[in-house]
């Protein structure tokens, strides 16, 4: 995979070379969608393996329960 810039096609489509705009496309998009997807992989991978090692919390609010006197007779 050869590297390419946004300024090869922009040259390329100067001169005229549209097999070499087309080329050169492929190359930075494919750079680009190569570069996110390693991101990615590494945010997913960071984040199951926090989800592991630090365990959720119960958020169950505390039942308040008033001290009702008991009824004498």
């Amino acid at each position: 995979m050869s590297d390419y810039t946004p300024e090869d096609i922009v040259n390329y489509s100067i001169t005229g070379d549209g097999a070499r705009v087309k080329e050169a496309i492929q190359g930075v998009m494919s750079n680009k969608i190569m570069k996110n997807l390693e991101a990615k992989k590494a945010e997913v991978a960071q984040s199951m393996f926090n989800s592991v090692s630090q365990p959720e919390q119960d958020a169950q609010p505390a039942v308040e329960t008033e001290d009702v006197p008991a009824e004498t007779t």
